[in-house]
């Protein structure tokens, strides 16, 4: 599988970690304080070890690109969308449970989760960034790492997201350079 590589200092990257780090919690049942204590950057490393090590083709190897890019500590807004997420996980769950025909939160294979709460904390705590935006990025996370119609499922469910907050009578978009 070929990865698209975001720039390592714009917001699609940290989203990417985002996702990184909340899997990790999730298949772990860990909070982030306890996986950052644990070095989350050396995960694949060790799983992939043989084959990034011993490459005589690394630097065509999309893999060791891919998992190259985590070789630092995450920061910045990965840790601010990881915070927000364990803050009104449990607000987020809810709603992402409302939105959901025929289906339940905990149905949905962990990446999916991931990245639904992602889109979710976006739109309704992080005014900076326009739903719109944040609906986006997280269809492309769906299309990179999740299943065949993830990311069509993800469209559909962060659109009700916005559309309630919409309701509500929050604003549907906000102003921001993202």
């Amino acid at each position: 599988m070929t990865y698209k590589l975001p720039q390592t200092h714009s917001r699609t990257f940290a989203r990417y970690w985002a996702l990184r780090l909340l899997y990790q919690q999730e298949l772990a049942g860990r909070n982030l304080e306890e996986i950052l204590e644990d070095s989350p950057q050396m995960l694949p490393q060790d799983q992939l070890e043989d084959c990034l090590h011993s490459c005589d083709r690394r630097s065509y190897c999309e893999q060791f690109k891919f998992f190259d890019l985590f070789a630092a500590e995450p920061k910045g807004y990965s840790l601010e969308i990881v915070q927000g997420v364990e803050e009104h996980q449990d607000q987020m769950d809810d709603l992402l449970d409302s939105v959901l025909e025929h289906w339940s939160l905990y149905r949905m294979p962990p990446v999916d989760r991931a990245i639904a709460r992602i889109g979710t904390w976006e739109i309704l705590y992080n005014d900076s960034v326009p739903d719109s935006a944040a609906i986006n990025e997280a269809v492309t996370l769906a299309k990179e790492f999740g299943g065949e119609d993830s990311s069509k499922f993800i469209n559909g469910v962060l659109g009700k997201v916005a559309q309630l907050k919409k309701a509500d009578g929050k604003p549907s978009e906000k102003s921001s350079d993202d």
